[in-house]
């Protein structure tokens, strides 16, 4: 099935009486064709005159770009629902899916016959499956411990993400290309300098019809004889 929005609503009533008793705030919800993560909420962060963090102004989103059996749509709204459960309660776990992450998801699970898992990104059988031409801006970099990455600039962030770039300390060198491989749908587009590990056999592979992209003043020039235009 692919969840509506009305759906994902109706599940968290459901399952904030039954699992959570009834504790959980009602975020902003939002169906999305994110194809890096089936679920996800995300919050403002603000700090008080004393320090301390405050989290809330939550959005929970639901991707149905996949034709999941139900029960893993139910237990992916169960997972996001556990990080809601911990953010709004003002509580602070070891790591995302830290200590207290694991024990409200056994907890639940042992409850009420539950299979939530601590990761529901998808698989890389998933990823192979997403042959759809895309265009993607590639930062390639060379970082100084001797691996290569890459980081995909959404598309109204290219400018200020090609500044940004030029500030990570960890990165020797880098460049830009445009390219439609599909190799690289698996990638979330990013608004910050997240580098993501790969080897340079695949880098040469997926690039190989890649056109290089160069910036001359304000604005980026493709192969030197045709312009980016967003």
């Amino acid at each position: 099935m692919k969840p509506t929005l009305d759906y994902v609503v109706a599940k968290f009533n459901e399952y904030n009486a039954l699992c959570f008793e009834g504790r959980l705030p009602l975020p902003r919800f939002q169906i999305s064709q994110a194809r890096t993560f089936m679920g996800k909420v995300s919050y403002k962060r603000t700090r008080s005159f004393w320090g301390r963090c405050h989290y809330g102004d939550f959005v929970f989103r639901i991707s149905n770009r996949r034709d999941l059996p139900e029960v893993e749509v139910e237990d992916t709204i169960l997972h996001e629902m556990i990080h809601l459960d911990i953010m709004s309660s003002q509580q602070r776990d070891s790591s995302a899916h830290g200590r207290l992450f694991r024990e409200k998801m056994q907890d639940i699970n042992r409850r009420f016959g539950r299979h939530i898992t601590v990761s529901h990104r998808l698989t890389a059988a998933d990823q192979e499956k997403d042959t759809e031409r895309r265009r993607h801006l590639v930062c390639v970099s060379l970082l100084n411990n001797g691996r290569w990455g890459v980081t995909l600039a959404a598309h109204t962030r290219l400018y200020e993400l090609w500044n940004r770039m030029d500030r990570v300390p960890e990165i020797v060198s880098h460049s830009w290309y445009l390219s439609t491989d599909p190799f690289f749908n698996r990638f979330p587009r990013s608004c910050t300098a997240k580098v993501y590990h790969i080897t340079k056999e695949e880098l040469d592979r997926h690039l190989k019809d890649a056109k290089p992209l160069v910036r001359k003043g304000h604005a980026i020039q493709i192969s030197c004889n045709s312009w980016y235009v967003e």
